[in-house]
This record gives C-alpha cells, structure tokens and sequence, in this order.
C-alpha cells in the first residue's frame, strides 16, 4: 500500500487528521489559521503555453458562478460569451475588460491572467457564434438542462474542450450519444459538473470507505431538503421560462436531475457501481404556482454490489428524499456499514461513528493504515457485539442520542491559490466549484502536452461519471411517472 495519497499527502497526515478528537479539532483550526503567503502566479499567467481560451455559453445563476470561478483559476484567458440576456453579456463584459482605478493605474478585471496583444471580450447571441470562433479553446455550459447534449455535442463537434453542467443529458438516449462521441474524440478533453469528486471532504470519505475504515456498507440516506419555493424573481413575464426552466419539464428533470444528481454520483463512487433500478414517489403537493416538475421526491435506488472475494453481489439501497418545505439537516449522505458510519453534508462537515464492539478493530486498522502498513480489511458479517436481550426494555432514554463520532478534517494543501480565492456567488460549494473548474484547466494543459497520466489525475468526473449520474435520475422520473419499478436493464445491457 501507498504511505502517499494522489495529491502527495502521507497516509499518516490523510487518516490523522479523520480521528481527531475535540482538542484535536482546537489544534488542527490554531494550525489551519496559521496562514501562507497567497502564491504568486503572475509567472504562470505571463506564459501563453499556459493559457486556456474559454468561452462561456450559459452566464445565468450556476453559469455565472463557474464563469468567475475560473477567473480566479490559473492561466484561464476569457475569449468570449453568449447568453440570450443582453444584461448577462454586458456583465461579463464589463468584469473582464481592464479598467483605471481612481489613482489612474490599470486594472485587468477580475481575471489577471495576463492578456496578449489585441485581445478582446466577445459577446454573442447565439452559442454557435461562440463555436465557430476560432480563437475559442474550451467552454462551459450551464444552460437549462434540455439543451446541455445537444450544445456539448455541437461543442464537440466544433473541437471544443468542454466542462458540461449535470445532469449530462436530457434523454437516456442523449447521454449514450455522449459517451460515444466523446470516446470518438480522445484528444479533447470532457467534464461533467459533478464537483464533489474535486471535494478533499468528499475524497477522503471516499478513502475511508476502501480503507475499511466503516466494513461493508450495508446502506445510504440522503437527501437535499430545503426551504424554498426554487422560484427565482422574474421582472418580465416573458423570461419566465427562461428564468424558472428548472420549474418546467419541458426544460429539466426537476428535482431528480438538479440536485439528487450529485447524491447519486457519490452513491456510484462510493459502491463503484451504477443502480440496477428506481422506484419512488413524488408530487406537487404545496406549490400550485404553474410548475410541473415535482416539489417533493422519495426515492429507493437499489444496487447490485459486488462482495468482495465472492464472485457475487448483494443488494444495496440508496434512499433518496428532498423536499422544498423543510431544510432540516440539508443536503447529506449517511453512509450506513457493518462496523461503522459516515454522515457528511455539503456545508463541509462529517463525521465517523463506529459501531459497539467494533472500536477495537478500527482502531488497529487505523494504526496500520497510518504506519503504512498493507491492510486487506475483513469482508462479510455485520460485525461488532451483539448484546443479550434484555427484559422489560421497550424504549432507549433518548431517541435522540448519538454515540461519540470523530470529525473528519479533510487534508489540504494551505498552499494551493484556492485558499486565497474570493468569496463567490451562486455556488452551494464555493471550493468544490473552485477545484473541478481549476482541473477542468490543468486536464486541458495536461491533453495538450501528451501528459496522460497527468490528465487521467486531473479529470475526476469524465463522461462516463456524468453517464451513471444522469441516468439513474431519468430513470426515478419515469418511476415516479408511471408508478412502477424502472430497471437498468431496461435500456442497457452491459454497464456502458
């Protein structure tokens, strides 16, 4: 086994920090506190061979969001933008476009990267006038989720490097054509907006998971609930499709593909596989505003998981909730196994439980892994202590109470031109965003000089993550459309 992690972290730092009791926590915030110099990447951003063209096509709430996010990303050189919105398009403009501050000294914008000679800000209309600009490298799309195929296989098409928001397709049969124009074209580079595989919170859970570090996962609850009608002020009735698309299906898979997308993805990640079927119920139950996309899901997606060194599977369930009438807890996974738990949640927080009877053996697995010692964690069985039955005992004191958890404190590089990054707007996961659009960068630089093993490291969510993302969420649409159990096997016949 490795002592080192992908991003060169030691085994003892990557697992340490995941078992830190309080007082660890107080030391590990004094240390993180304990700031560094911002890096200086004004070098970086002078050399032409480390500049990426992109150009933008969609700049509305998420779009905008990765838009400024790669400002702040080494060596992004913006080219061009096209949004139906003329106000979108003069904003891009105007924060790209150098300008004198009061003192009279040059300003370049929000994004420093140096500009060559007679660059210039584009604007368009239309996103095929932004594909047939040549000087346009790479793009990103974030429009209503019925045209991200159609406008990622143009893109495509047009030998564009493209960065596509999920759910990847609007049509099972819109995300198959992806895969296989994408594995047609391997000198361009595609990723999915799936960014909780650039998380380090989220890596780590998952490392702690192959570690053993929880045995077996035996099932997952997740959900995204919260507190909103999801309806986006709208000041001319005419843009009110264009404004609130995610409220109508002719524009989007509702719930299931804007956020229980990404909690399917870490479902997928975490067990390696994809679902094997979707049954679930949903409904418009509390807002009659017009929306035709569900304003509450429930949803049991089950898997078939292969157990280790048996040559045969089990079944898994990822159960599935959200609501937009109550935010409690919010968006989460509880990643339930046979010797522990992990319960994570986007905020940036998480926490391992281990199960009674099994401290002991976590224990010692932890030591091991952090001395670097080669681990095979033990397969099958529930594991832990059963206790006798005990007479006359019908209700614990307390259903509220919880056993004693570690917070899970992910590595990080304090180093890294993240940390010193500006607050942003528009994302739910300000670092995650930051990191898979920044790899997104590094995987084109990566194609561009032959560098595989580079590339392989930097794309995290390729086109076929986005494949076993999009899909399950079309599959719980059409389960809960025509009420019945949805199989894999019902559009596939091998994995894809």
């Amino acid at each position: 086994m490795s002592t080192t992690t992908d991003d060169g972290y030691s085994r003892r730092e990557f697992l340490g920090s995941a078992t830190l009791t309080t007082a660890g926590v107080a030391t590990g915030l004094a240390f993180h506190f304990l700031r560094p110099k911002a890096p200086d990447l004004r070098e970086f951003g002078e050399n032409p061979a480390n500049h990426v063209r992109m150009g933008y096509i969609g700049i509305g709430n998420r779009g905008g969001s990765l838009m400024r996010s790669s400002f702040q990303a080494p060596g992004c050189l913006p080219i061009a933008v096209a949004d139906i919105r003329e106000s979108q398009r003069e904003d891009f403009i105007r924060r790209v476009t150098p300008r004198k501050d009061e003192f009279g000294k040059i300003q370049e914008g929000e994004c420093p990267t140096r500009k060559p000679e007679g660059w210039k800000p584009r604007a368009y209309d239309d996103y095929r006038k932004l594909l047939a600009d040549p000087d346009v490298e790479a793009v990103t799309i974030a429009t209503p989720h019925n045209l991200h195929a159609p406008m990622a296989i143009e893109a495509l098409e047009a030998g564009k490097h493209v960065y596509c928001e999920k759910a990847m397709g609007y049509t099972i049969g819109e995300n198959q054509d992806l895969v296989d124009l994408v594995e047609s074209k391997p000198q361009l580079v595609f990723q999915v907006g799936h960014q909780r595989r650039y998380s380090p919170l989220y890596q780590r859970v998952k490392q702690m998971v192959d570690d053993g570090l929880i045995g077996e996962i035996v099932a997952i609850r997740s959900q995204w609930n919260q507190k909103n009608v999801e309806r986006r002020p709208c000041p001319d009735p005419a843009l009110e499709k264009v404004i609130n698309w995610r409220l109508y299906s002719e524009f989007s898979g509702g719930l299931a593909t804007e956020f229980m997308s990404h909690q399917v993805d870490v479902a997928n990640w975490l067990l390696g596989t994809h679902p094997d079927s979707v049954l679930g119920s949903g409904g418009i139950d509390w807002y009659t505003d017009g929306r035709d996309t569900y304003d509450n899901i429930h949803l049991i997606v089950d898997y078939k998981v292969p157990i280790p060194g048996q040559g045969s599977t089990r079944r898994v369930r990822f159960t599935y909730t959200s609501l937009m009438q109550n935010s409690h807890v919010g968006p989460s996974e509880l990643i339930l196994g046979t010797k522990g738990s992990i319960e994570v949640c986007l905020s940036g927080g998480g926490e391992h439980f281990v199960e009674p009877g099994a401290a002991e053996e976590i224990d010692t697995l932890k030591e091991a892994l952090e001395s670097g010692k080669k681990v095979v964690p033990a397969a099958g069985g529930p594991g832990g202590v059963q206790k006798k039955a005990k007479a006359g005992a019908t209700l614990v004191a307390s259903c509220l109470k919880r056993k004693p958890a570690a917070v899970i404190v992910p590595a990080e590089n304090r180093g890294h031109w993240v940390k010193f990054t500006k607050p942003l707007e528009g994302a739910y996961d300000t670092g995650e965003t930051f990191l898979a659009v920044g790899a997104f960068l590094d995987a084109i630089r990566a194609k561009r000089a032959g560098k595989e093993e580079e590339f392989k490291k930097a794309l995290k969510a390729d086109v076929h993550v986005g494949f076993w993302g999009a899909v399950p969420c079309l599959m719980a649409n059409i389960a809960m459309r025509e009420e019945r159990i949805v199989r894999w096997s019902e559009f596939f016949n091998g994995a894809s």
